[in-house]
């Protein structure tokens, strides 16, 4: 994790209360053939702060650092069964794309959700 927190061509987001985290994001992106294309590492909000917007914010963030850093296209994986976290992604524009069973472990799918960014300074 700290690996990746201090890569060049990732963003770390940490939501805070009074002082203490309450969540955090981290996003990374790469140049690949279609263009630059974001990957929500992880997104992580305290299970007493969640429905307060937390994830919404640092998703938008999130984002906001992937199109910053030119990425055309932000995916993620999220487990099948976590139907609150899936309502903040399709509230926030991502589309689900695909399924891979067991990605959580034996049983436990994950959906892969992608989201489209527009382009700073597109008209």
């Amino acid at each position: 994790m700290r690996q990746l927190i201090q890569q060049r061509d990732a963003a770390t987001w940490i939501a805070e209360d009074d002082g203490r985290m309450v969540g955090f994001g981290i996003v990374e992106w790469s140049a690949e053939a279609v263009g630059t294309v974001a990957y929500v590492q992880t997104l992580e909000v305290l299970t007493e702060v969640r429905g307060q917007g937390v994830g919404g914010e640092l998703l938008r963030r999130l984002e906001a650092s992937a199109n910053e850093a030119g990425a055309e296209t932000i995916w993620l994986h999220v487990d099948a069964e976590n139907a609150a976290a899936i309502r903040v992604y399709e509230k926030s524009g991502f589309r689900l794309k695909g399924r891979e069973e067991h990605y959580y472990g034996r049983g436990r799918a994950g959906l892969v959700y992608e989201k489209t960014l527009v382009m700073k300074g597109a008209v």
